[in-house]
């Protein structure tokens, strides 16, 4: 069942990669400008495999979309992974029974920019005063004042390619919230689901990239090979891996993924619509949400510029309170069909 279900979502997948593969590693700043080239703006059809935006306002669009089949594939933790823990199983079979667009991209700084300065939203960050930030000295995250969407990782300003970070659940909310209005289509955050189901795009096996960490696939994880910016090294560094960045990278730095998304592994963790709950224990089979009103907690998935092996295995997940943002945590968009 496993490779049946791979060699079929393969020879669907086989075009779109094929098409997408010349355009991976580039860095397109957002949001998108019209007269570009390299997508379709408001399409009459939305075909698996489609790249399109839509439009915000005259000349103005929103985050780069891909249309994600429906499928059925397994949450959690594969067979012989030796790293897995109980947050990860049981390990259970999903039907995802339609359609989707995902971004791409994370949100980039840009994009979450527009949104800013169209509503006047005011995030978590800017109301409490400070958040964290990657302290060089002491080599771990620190709370420091006056840090909000505006500023990367170790407290700079950032620049409008990078994803933003230092955004709460609640802030990566209220963007899917303000697209839905100005488009009229229903954006939000992905189910957890979706979000491991695009990530392995097919595929069932520890990393997306294959069962062995020798066959590391490119992304911005954290590599002992990366020159830090102090004399300090890593103490979870994967040894003899270098991809360019001790720290965060602008998107769209690595090739791209299999169903034609950049960074899901990578550069910055995303938040995700769940509630957290330890283990998968009665969770839906459908793909929806697992959400218990007033949660306080939410699912974050995906590993960030400073992870570990371990923490970019396709199955893993952990807890983050709703109302923090830091300089590990971004977001991506669905929006639905």
């Amino acid at each position: 069942m496993r490779n049946a279900r791979r060699l079929l979502c393969n020879a669907l997948m086989l075009p779109l990669f094929l098409a997408l593969s010349a355009g991976c590693g580039q860095d397109k700043e957002s949001p998108a400008k019209a007269g570009d080239a390299s997508l379709v703006r408001q399409p009459d059809a939305l075909v698996p495999g489609l790249i399109f935006s839509d439009r915000l306002k005259k000349g103005l669009y929103g985050p780069e979309l891909v249309v994600i089949p429906a499928g059925e594939f397994t949450l959690g933790a594969v067979k012989g992974d030796k790293a897995d823990t109980s947050r990860e199983q049981p390990a259970h079979t999903v039907k995802i029974s339609k359609p989707f667009a995902i971004s791409r991209s994370e949100i980039t700084v840009a994009q979450f920019r527009a949104f800013v300065a169209h509503s006047g939203y005011r995030t978590e960050a800017e109301i409490r005063g400070s958040s964290d930030v990657f302290d060089l000295a002491g080599g771990k995250l620190v709370q420091r004042p006056g840090i909000n969407w505006r500023f990367d990782h170790i407290g700079r300003k950032s620049g409008d390619g990078y994803p933003v970070l230092h955004v709460s659940f609640k802030d990566a909310t209220a963007y899917a919230d303000w697209l839905s209005a100005r488009t009229g289509k229903l954006y939000r955050l992905p189910t957890e689901a979706q979000w491991e189901f695009v990530l392995r795009a097919g595929t069932d096996t520890v990393y997306p990239w294959g069962d062995k960490l020798k066959t590391l696939g490119k992304g911005n994880l954290t590599g002992a090979l990366d020159a830090f910016p102090t004399e300090r090294t890593w103490g979870n560094a994967i040894k003899n891996y270098a991809d360019g960045y001790w720290g965060l990278a602008p998107v769209r730095q690595y090739s791209g993924e299999g169903f034609g998304t950049f960074d899901m592994l990578g550069n910055v963790s995303e938040w995700v619509e769940d509630c957290w709950h330890e283990n998968y224990r009665r969770a839906p089979a459908n793909g929806e949400a697992w959400v218990n009103p007033g949660c306080v907690q939410r699912v974050v998935r995906g590993s960030a510029w400073l992870s570990s092996a371990e923490q970019s295995r396709a199955s893993f997940r952990m807890p983050m309170d709703a109302n923090a943002g830091n300089a590990r945590l971004g977001f991506r968009v669905i929006r639905e069909l």
